[in-house]
């Protein structure tokens, strides 16, 4: 009996599912499916497509693009919350530094001594005062020890004293983190700087030692080094790293290394003032002068001779500072501004006053946002999308200072710390824009122009993330990427139409 009835059920099934088919073919048609034809709504939706990966559950995101020709927003998403721009900052120093310091700026070095002697070859002091350059190398102070030797001394009877009263004693930014105090990304801050307070420490092996030198090589570091040998397996890697608890510079060398191998790490140093009259003595004595004395802090007098100086213009500094993101180009630079537009010693507290009151010349309320560094290492910054696209906005109509500005920012596939983003796509040669990294903070704005040659300026800001920073620079990329290939023509085709059956 059961059976009669599963196979009446079965059939009276059957003959339901034939007429609902029968049906839905008899009134169907085929329809494809198609993209908005509106060219920027078809830029919002595949932007929004980038942003609905899981990737951004967990993650805070702030965008904003806007047409520089038109004025009209192509894009936003959450552009007004806050957010951390890390390296973005560094848009803000560079339009204040051209701003205030103006676009010919030169920092400088200078070299001065005190009265001679009646042989006219003997000096009694020599003096070394940095006026906030960032990009002084070992090679120029060779050149000033030249050019010292050149006026005709070749003699120092009593010391070098270096002199970097032109900035403040607070070498280390607001917001900073502590264990950073060694990282080449976080070096000391001081208006007399050289190799960017850095230090690069060479660990070479062969069949059974272990050496260390250092680049630039200089008694002004000291080396421990514990390295140990193995032949086949890494029990506690190598770490190199300079001692926290005094106030000295030696560099400890630990852990396991293999044979025939080579290590390379830059160590930021304490001291740079002390630093660079290290090296500067050294200097000296390969330019044949002989130094008697020491190496001591102090102030230039007033009525002793400048005898030297080494200058490096403000543009070459911004392309440091921006291609490269490079901090110390950062910080010196706000302190610099504070100094030479508020009162010496230069301040980064006083070089933000300054930067503010540019950046309420530009339209901004500076009462919404906060700066406190020069470079975006701190954690206390807090600037929007909308903010930072604001400010690209107002830099685009300073006809004086804009070419440089956009000069100095990174270009992708071509240089800086875009050389390897965005290659073979649209924006490759095209997109200019500033890279920011933290941890768990990723950023990139600037500019880009469209197929049909429209100027955007945009902001992309993306935080509170674990993973690899990695994977949010590509979802940059591919939304930098869209916007290089926008037309307001042209709906890009994603391929051929589904069709879909009612």
């Amino acid at each position: 009996m059961k059976f009669i009835l599963t196979m009446i059920n079965r059939k009276q099934m059957n003959f339901l599912l034939f007429i609902l088919t029968g049906t839905l073919v008899g009134c169907g048609t085929t329809r494809p499916i198609v993209s908005p034809r509106d060219p920027v709504k078809q830029l919002r939706n595949d932007i929004n497509a980038i942003l609905s990966d899981t990737l951004f559950i967990p993650v805070h995101a702030s965008i904003k693009v806007v047409s520089l020709d038109s004025g009209n927003v192509l894009y936003e998403h959450e552009s007004n919350a806050l957010m951390n721009p890390a390296s973005n900052i560094k848009l803000v120093t560079s339009g204040a530094a051209l701003s205030v310091l103006d676009t010919g700026y030169q920092f400088k070095t200078s070299v001065f001594v005190d009265t001679n002697t009646t042989e006219g070859d003997i000096a009694q002091n020599i003096y070394l005062k940095g006026f906030g350059d960032p990009d002084l190398a070992s090679s120029d102070l060779d050149s000033l020890a030249v050019a010292v030797h050149r006026s005709g001394i070749n003699t120092i009877a009593r010391n070098i004293i270096v002199d970097d009263s032109f900035f403040d004693d607070n070498y280390w930014g607001d917001g900073w983190a502590w264990d950073d105090e060694s990282d080449p990304d976080a070096p000391y801050i001081d208006a007399l700087s050289v190799n960017k307070n850095c230090i690069r420490v060479i660990v070479t092996t062969d069949s059974d030692h272990s050496s260390v030198s250092l680049e630039p090589n200089t008694d002004f570091v000291t080396v421990v080094n514990q390295a140990t040998i193995v032949l086949d397996s890494i029990r506690m890697p190598l770490k190199i790293r300079r001692l926290s608890f005094n106030n000295t510079n030696t560099i400890i060398v630990q852990g396991d290394i293999f044979r025939y191998s080579r290590i390379t790490q830059d160590i930021a140093l304490r001291r740079p003032a002390f630093y660079t009259g290290a090296l500067f003595k050294e200097s000296l004595r390969r330019a044949s002068i002989f130094v008697w004395g020491d190496i001591v802090s102090g102030v230039v007098p007033n009525d002793i001779q400048e005898i030297a100086q080494h200058v490096q213009p403000i543009g070459s500094m911004l392309c440091t500072m921006n291609k490269q993101s490079d901090n110390l180009s950062a910080e010196n630079t706000l302190k610099v501004i504070g100094a030479l537009h508020n009162t010496i010693p230069g301040s980064a507290k006083n070089g933000v006053f300054i930067e503010k009151i540019f950046l309420s010349g530009l339209g901004m309320d500076t009462m919404k946002f906060s700066i406190v560094d020069g470079s975006g290492v701190s954690r206390y910054n807090l600037l929007s999308a909308d903010q930072l696209v604001q400010f690209l906005t107002a830099m685009k109509k300073q006809p004086r200072m804009f070419p440089m500005f956009y000069n100095s920012l990174p270009i992708a596939g071509v240089d800086g710390t875009l050389a390897h983003r965005m290659m073979y796509s649209p924006a490759a040669g095209n997109l200019h824009a500033k890279t920011g990294t933290l941890n768990g903070a990723s950023c990139l704005s600037g500019y880009v122009q469209t197929r049909d040659g429209e100027m955007l300026a945009f902001s992309m800001m993306m935080q509170n993330f674990i993973t690899a920073t990695s994977e949010y620079r590509q979802a940059q990329d591919r939304i930098g990427s869209l916007l290089a290939g926008f037309s307001r023509s042209v709906v890009a085709q994603k391929g051929p139409a589904r069709t879909n059956t009612k």
